[in-house]
This record gives C-alpha cells, structure tokens and sequence, in this order.
C-alpha cells in the first residue's frame, strides 16, 4: 500500500493509527470527522459499505484512494460482500459477431418488474468481440475466446480492470477446452484451470479421443504461466460455472446415464478428486447440473415432469448428508410458450453456441439462492424467475434492456486489484 503522509502517531506496522490530514476537513454539522477516527474503525466501516460506494470513495482524496487499496480492507470487504449483500446477476449473449455482458442489481424484493439492465463493454472487446463467460469469483469474471480459447482474459467489471492470460503452446489443432475458475484462499491468488481434450471428427460429430492426449494446466494471476499438470482423469463437461465449495471448483463428469459422476480440483494442491454422489434415482436416471447453495454443494435435476428438485450436501464430502431440500413444481414464465417457434425462425438462434447447448438437456439453470432465502431460476436461456421456497410462489423478473437470450450467472461485485 502506498504510504501516507500524517500527524497521527505510528503502530507497530508502521501505518498511521489515524487518517492523513489529506482527508476531507471537518464539519461542525458532522460531529466527529472521520479522519479523527482510528484507522482501524474506519477500514471496518467502509468494508461494510457495498463494492461500487466503495470504489467510488477511493476518489475523495488521496488518502482515501491509498485507504481503498488497504490488503486488511479488501479481505474484509470481500468476506462480508456475500453475506451483507445480495449478488449482482451477470449475462452473457452471443450476438453474432459480437458478444454483450449485463448487469442487474437487486432483485432480492419487490414484484421483480422494472429493474435496469447495465451493458458492459470490456475494453478487450474490440480485440476480442466473441468470448464465452467461464465463471465468477471475488468479484472478478473469467472469459475466454469463443474463436480461439488460448485467448483467456480475467476482468473485473466494477473497476474495468482487466489480464490477459499468456497463450499455452503445443496444442493440437482438433481440441476442446474444459475452464474453471477460482480465488485460491491459501494463496490469495485467483487461479483458472484448462483442460484440453483432443477430437476427432466422427460420423460429422467431433468426439473426444482418450484421456492419454487430454492435458490439464493451470494459470494464476500471481504466477501468470500455464504449468501443466499431466492429463485429465475424467471427460468433464462444459459448464457455464462450476461452483467453489470448501476451496474445490466442481463439474460433473460425462459418462453413462447411470453414471454421471461429480469431480472436484482442490485449489491448493491441485489434485482432482470425485465427490460421493447419494444413491438417489434423481441423480443416477437424469442429467443434473451443479450449484452453490448456502456454501453447500447442491445438484438441481430437472424431471420429465417439469419438477425440479435439488439436492444439497449438507455436510462437505460425507455421502450421508445428501438431502432432497427442495422441490419445485413445473412453471413456464410469461412470454415463453412459443419461443421454440421463435427460436426455429431466427436466424441468429440457430448459430448460437448459448442455445446448442441448452439443446442437450438443460433448460432449467438454478443460479443460486439471496439471502431472504430466495432462488434465482434460469428458464430455456429466456427468463429469469425468482422463486420463495417458504411459499412456494414464483414470479416472474421483467428485467428491461436484456436481449432475447443469454447466459447468465451471479457475481459478487468486488474492487478487487489485479
């Protein structure tokens, strides 16, 4: 952290206990002025202010900017952001030729009509105008190129900042890339995870090839070089997130439709492991998709009956702990009854690498749970629901400015530096 110049006398650290005389004067209207404070009780206050009042304070005065950029500051704001306040939704649309990211804030109350849609333009964009969203941590998005995936890119959205990650060489030209990403808390570092499967063309359908060729690596902010770390031990599928639950990112595995498989990548030692999977006929009989719940690894299956279900492991790692916690009736939001006929009609729809992949089987997304207890639901790449498991009601987040389809996630909003 830069240091500041103040009157206040030294701590141990050698920090000022007080705010430079480069903050604002005082107010006889305002009482105690904060720089009067301790240092220490105002690096509390401001870590419970919201990321963007925060990011904005840091151009009050000098001493605030060196304050914003405080270590002891952003690990406090960053663990008190996911429990003090509900998360931003992020979406991501595949325009031809160019793709588009929104942001939403508070869809934790009301009727969920009116709420603005934010458009981000990342300033690698014009370099990069098709990307696909990897995942969230922290505050900051991964992307990669949607053309070319060497092109990987971590981006914070709040302060625009953004890293673009080395190119990995010695790939084979037929390939398809598996991503995660995650913030490593032993290290402090952010880390993203590729893995490299190679194809071959079959019957007209690209096919993985064995796991003998596939290639994992790994890539952290700190240390921005691909290290290799030998070969998959699973055919992981593409996800649009994989959840970070007790420092492990998580996807589930292709395999037979008996058996679909959940596999983690602990971060710090960086090893693969499966997770136990409850012996429930959900789960072994259809596809699920994975998500964090309440720091709680949970697998939402979607029944031909329409009903959603979701499992959550209450306790990390134990088998036993799987539990059946919710189950929520068939539901079709307003304005989707014909949007298979819209989508068949569209042009753009049907180069759409968003839509081809809800075509495999998965139309209902939970995205994650609010903190009054709410579940955001993700339908046919098309609408958002928001759903209140205490009173079994739906309704429907008319959100204004969105495009016709998207992908979307949740972010913790952060002014975390790169």
């Amino acid at each position: 952290m830069e240091s500041e110049a103040g009157s206040g006398s030294q701590s141990k650290n050698g920090r000022s206990d007080r705010l430079s005389d480069h903050s604002p004067s005082p107010s006889p209207s305002h009482g105690v002025a904060i720089n009067a404070l301790p240092r220490e009780i105002v690096v509390d206050i401001l870590s419970r202010l919201p990321a963007p009042s925060l990011f904005r304070a840091q151009f009050v005065c000098q001493s605030w900017r060196a304050l914003a950029r405080d270590p002891l500051l952003l690990q406090l704001h960053r663990h008190r952001a996911a429990s003090s306040h509900d998360p931003s939704l992020v979406f991501h649309c595949d325009h031809p030729l160019r793709s588009q990211l929104y942001f939403v804030d508070g869809v934790s109350g009301g009727d969920g009509r009116n709420r603005p849609a934010r458009i981000s333009h990342p300033p690698f964009g014009v370099v990069t105008p098709e990307f696909d969203l990897v995942g969230s941590s922290e505050g900051l998005l991964c992307l990669a190129n949607a053309l070319y995936s060497d092109d990987v890119y971590v981006y914070n959205p709040l302060t625009r900042e953004f890293r673009e990650l080395p190119d990995s060489a010695g790939h084979q030209r037929k390939r398809e890339m598996v991503f995660g990403f995650g913030f490593d808390e032993t290290e402090k570092d952010y880390k993203v995870i590729k893995i490299v499967y190679a194809i071959m063309i079959r019957h007209g359908r690209p096919r993985r090839v064995l796991l003998g060729n596939s290639e994992v690596q790994v890539c952290s902010l700190r240390s921005p070089t691909w290290r290799r770390l030998g070969n998959a031990t699973n055919h992981l599928e593409v996800t649009p997130s994989q959840p970070l639950i007790n420092r492990r990112l998580h996807w589930t595995s292709r395999g037979t439709r008996w058996n679909i498989r959940i596999v983690s990548f602990d971060l710090s030692d960086e090893q693969f492991r499966e997770v136990p999977v409850p012996k429930s006929m959900d789960l072994r009989r259809h596809r699920y998709h994975l998500v964090e719940l309440r720091g709680c690894l949970s697998a939402a299956v979607l029944l031909p009956s329409g009903v959603l279900k979701i499992w959550v492991m209450k306790e990390y790692g134990m088998k036993e702990s799987w539990i059946k916690d919710y189950s929520i009736g068939s539901y079709l939001p307003r304005g989707l009854q014909n949007h298979e006929h819209e989508e068949s009609n569209d042009p753009s729809c049907k180069i759409s690498r968003i839509l081809k992949r809800k075509r495999c089987g998965l139309y209902v997304r939970v995205l994650g749970m609010l903190r009054n207890g709410g579940i955001l639901l993700e339908y046919h790449n098309r609408a958002l629901v928001r759903y209140d498991p205490n009173c079994d009601k739906a309704v429907d987040l008319m959100l204004e400015g969105l495009p016709k389809w998207f992908e979307s996630g949740v972010l913790v909003s952060s002014i975390s530096r790169m």
